[in-house]
């Protein structure tokens, strides 16, 4: 014990051992270092740990707040957050044309509320263009209006009296052109639903897209921090919280959160989850980030807890 102690005291020692721990775990396949059933295991009892933490919501707003604080502090827009070729490389990559399957777009936009706030809006939208295309019959009306005044009871027909008979014709054109209007929009929501999954999805149309969707970051990143603390405050990031942890706690409850975690864990381990952790941090170029800062990392906590009383009581 005494040859250990003063082993673990010595800090090139330290150095290897961390190495030596490092290359081990490289060369385990990535399934033995986190199996699927552990990695869901893991993901239910991190859950279960925060629904269950009567804190977990009050850190989370303090969080929240101080997060608002913060962006409420300088009144710099979001694109000084980001340095200039972070920016450049946005924009090159939301202006890379593309031109998603046009049912996938539908499906995605032709949802029963949209189509009722475009359809309001469309109304919205004729009725008035009606009432202003209108006026001039509007000033007619109100001038025979006058004259059945003037006229009073001298004047009259089967019907009532002139001003009378004016109104019920005003009325009727209002009706009709509400009616039309209502039809018109009923009849064109398909085709516009229509037109803006061509617009978004026809490979024609895949610069103009793209030229959107960079005007849109470029609009995103002129928002100011300040803009962005009022939209998250009115998030009320706590209260989703909430509504979040009563939805999982329901589906951890249930019988199929078992076998759910357990794909989502062979999802994330696929096509991976035989090869050594090695090859695969290779493959993506990891590897020596993950050689070199991963034995540092090791080593200091090594020496960390051979400095610890604790390991001092349990090597007597």
């Amino acid at each position: 014990m005494d040859a250990l102690r003063e082993k673990l005291n010595d800090e090139k020692a330290v150095n290897e051992l961390a190495s030596l721990a490092i290359e081990l775990w490289l060369d385990r396949p990535v399934q033995h270092l986190a199996p699927p059933t552990t990695l869901a295991a893991i993901a239910r009892q991190a859950l279960e740990g925060w629904l269950d933490s009567p804190t977990a919501v009050a850190a989370l707003t303090r969080n929240v707040e101080a997060l608002v604080n913060e962006l409420n502090a300088t009144n710099r827009p979001v694109k000084d957050l980001l340095a200039r070729d972070l920016r450049a490389a946005l924009r090159d990559l939301v202006g890379r044309p593309l031109s998603p399957d046009r049912r996938l777009v539908l499906t995605v936009i032709d949802r029963e509320p949209t189509r009722e706030l475009v359809r309001q809006l469309l109304l919205d939208f004729v009725l008035e263009f009606g009432r202003k295309a209108s006026a001039p019959v509007a000033g007619v009306a109100k001038g025979l209006g006058t004259f059945a005044k003037l006229a009073g009871d001298a004047v009259k027909s089967r019907a009532g009296t002139i001003g009378t008979l004016v109104g019920a014709v005003g009325s009727e054109v209002e009706r009709q052109m509400e009616k039309r209007a209502v039809e018109f929009v009923d009849a064109a929501l398909s085709g516009v639903f229509g037109q803006l999954a061509d617009a978004v999805s026809d490979p024609r149309r895949a610069t103009e897209a793209a030229e959107l969707r960079v005007a849109m970051l470029d609009g995103a990143l002129e928002l100011t921090l300040p803009q962005l603390a009022r939209e998250v405050a009115n998030a009320d990031v706590p209260g989703g919280a909430e509504v979040l942890r009563a939805g999982l706690k329901r589906w951890l409850a249930s019988a199929a959160s078992d076998d759910e975690l357990k794909r989502l864990a062979d999802f994330a381990l696929k096509d991976v989850a035989t090869r050594p952790l090695r090859e695969v941090l290779d493959e993506v170029g990891l590897l020596g980030v993950v050689r070199t800062h991963g034995a540092e990392a090791l080593a200091t906590r090594i020496r960390e807890l051979v400095a610890s009383p604790a390991f001092a009581a349990w090597a007597g």
